[in-house]
């Protein structure tokens, strides 16, 4: 196999073909993909096939406990040098061995109501409805990749006569289980969405269920066989046993967990947990908190793993009453907490009373904050992300799972608390991370340049590391968009798709960039022009509509090295929380 491997960021490695043949190569990338997740997932996150390459998501700190960097030897390079000695200890044939893929037939109820575009589609290839539509199921397809959505297959092997263009409208929604054709690609929608493919059918195979273990039907390097179906057999619509939301209402009375009760949902609250590996290769982002450093100090100051659920609140912060007392603390941007009328410190452990009402109000600078609870919130993979609404119940794990630590600072701040709502502990965590990101200019995220950095022009580079851009309003949890000059990019040519991760700088062809954020897709096909490092991260996440960024370039070895730092200063936060102990 004859390969490159090139940086994608400072905590991706991707893993390109030199010479691209099609499928066969494509399947082999799955299997390498599949084999670096089995042998080395103690320091590999997740590794998502794409068409011609492999984005492998690493954890720089992780890798350089655990392995025997030489002298001098980056994280990037220690990781560089194990998926090299991992990938040519095998042949061709070796993949196939150790990696076997399915083939499964996919019933599909083609044209009519459920293949709108059907027949127009077989009148610009020179085809009869019928005749297109054998031509397409005759042929064998093989899944290139899972991306655009959770399992949203790209299928590699549609006839050429058969190609179509996009819609140059897209669908405000397109159903479930449709079939559709864009370029020389077929692709299967799991879930209703807006989209611009042709479409020529649809089926009723589930592709993606979110309680299911893998939640994907497809994978990467999977063959598929389409069978032509005289009608739609619609599937039994399965109840959602992961839901942990539960309406007043709807509260059995045997449930005795604590939990917190949605009043007010603020402007965007919901559940969110340090981000979830593993996923990336069925099209699930990692999601987890956009500010992981304010989630994780959160998590600290009340006792629980980094990683544990918590309230993330965006812009407006929302009211809540705990059914039991709790010990909480709150991070991230100043939203003006209050219980009683009395504003409650940040940044340091605080008990709450049963029954006492916690009011936000609107972040005064930055964007979101955090709210942990000793013990966590319980957060499932069913829940976590959705927006929260009045009168939902999140349940809380708390009682067995409260820590010595959480335990002893909630007995001492109760007894100091007396009569009134709530104490809090005298000391608080510095958010030290936050320093040195503000200017004149706004917010200065550092960045490396991307792997298509070269391809745009000359003028375009250095514009992107001067240039002052605003925050647009259409930004969200998926990505950044910024207002500013447009970048000319001189190739002309489209990129397949390839892995992305949160921090890839993408430009559209309009010329905006975008910074991709913690639900951004898990493959794209636009250009990256740079890419934010992660010790950065958390700034993108505080920044709103509205604010100016600037971007400063550094070096991959100068962004492991401060994210080494960052981890390290968090290490030392842990250790110096835990050491503080109530007074008796």
């Amino acid at each position: 196999m004859q390969y490159e491997l090139l940086p994608l960021g400072d905590r991706a490695i991707v893993l390109r073909l030199s010479q691209n043949k099609g499928t066969e190569e494509w399947r082999a990338m799955a299997a390498v993909a599949a084999a670096v997740e089995r042998e080395a997932s103690t320091w590999i996150m997740d590794a998502v096939p794409a068409y011609d390459t492999v984005t492998v998501i690493y954890d720089p700190s992780r890798l350089l406990a655990l392995a025997n960097p030489l002298e001098g030897e980056t994280a990037y390079s220690l990781a560089e040098r194990l998926l090299h000695k991992l990938i040519d200890s095998r042949t061709g044939s070796d993949w196939n061995r150790e990696h076997p893929f399915q083939t499964i037939e996919i019933p599909v109820c083609y044209g009519g109501e459920h293949g709108p575009d059907l027949k127009e589609a077989a009148e610009r290839s020179g085809l009869s409805a019928q005749q297109f539509v054998e031509r397409h199921a005759a042929a064998p397809y093989t899944v290139a990749m899972i991306g655009f959505m959770p399992g949203f297959p790209y299928l590699s092997g549609l006839p050429e006569q058969l190609a179509q263009p996009r819609k140059a409208v897209p669908r405000a929604a397109v159903p479930a289980g449709s079939v559709g054709i864009a370029g020389g690609q077929t692709g299967i929608y799991p879930q209703s969405t807006p989209g611009g493919w042709q479409l020529i059918g649809r089926t009723a195979v589930k592709l993606y269920d979110i309680d299911r273990e893998p939640p994907v039907l497809l994978k990467a390097g999977d063959r598929v066989r389409f069978v032509p179906a005289d009608r739609l057999e619609e599937e039994e619509k399965a109840a959602d046993n992961g839901e942990i939301l539960m309406k007043q209402d709807e509260l059995a009375e045997s449930d005795f967990r604590p939990f917190a009760a949605i009043e007010r949902p603020g402007m965007w609250t919901a559940i969110q947990h340090g981000g979830e590996a593993g996923l990336r290769a069925y099209g699930i982002p990692a999601g987890g908190a956009m500010d992981r450093y304010a989630l994780r100090v959160a998590n600290l100051l009340v006792g629980n793993d980094t990683s544990a659920a918590g309230l993330e609140l965006t812009l407006a912060g929302p009211e809540l009453v705990f059914s039991a007392d709790q010990l909480i603390t709150i991070c991230g941007a100043p939203m003006s907490p209050t219980i009683d009328g009395e504003e409650l410190p940040m940044w340091r452990p605080v008990w709450v009373r049963s029954g006492a009402v916690l009011r936000f109000g609107h972040a005064s600078s930055g964007c979101r904050a955090y709210v942990a609870a000793a013990g966590g919130l319980e957060g499932r993979r069913a829940t976590v992300g959705r927006r929260l609404a009045a009168g939902d119940r999140v349940p809380m794990q708390g009682g067995a799972e409260l820590s010595r630590w959480a335990a002893a600072w909630a007995a001492a701040l109760a007894e100091k608390a007396g009569s009134r709502n709530w104490a809090a502990a005298s000391w608080f965590a510095q958010p030290s991370v936050y320093g040195g990101g503000a200017s004149e200019a706004g917010i200065v995220l550092r960045a490396m340049p991307g792997s298509e950095y070269g391809q745009f022009s000359e003028a375009a580079r250095e514009l992107f590391f001067r240039e002052r851009y605003r925050v647009a309003p259409a930004s969200n949890r998926m990505g950044c968009r910024l207002e500013g000059a447009p970048l000319e990019r001189l190739a002309r040519g489209e990129l397949l798709s390839h892995g992305v991760t949160p921090g890839t700088v993408q430009v559209p062809q309009g010329g905006a960039p975008i910074v991709l954020a913690a639900d951004c897709q898990t493959t794209g096909g636009y250009p990256k022009i740079a890419h934010v490092a992660t010790i950065d991260m958390p700034l993108l996440a505080q920044a709103r509509p509205g604010d100016w960024l600037t971007f400063k370039r550094i070096t991959l070895e100068e962004a492991q090295l401060l994210d080494l730092e960052g981890e390290r200063e968090l290490q030392l936060l842990a250790a110096s929380i835990r050491s503080r102990l109530p007074l008796p």
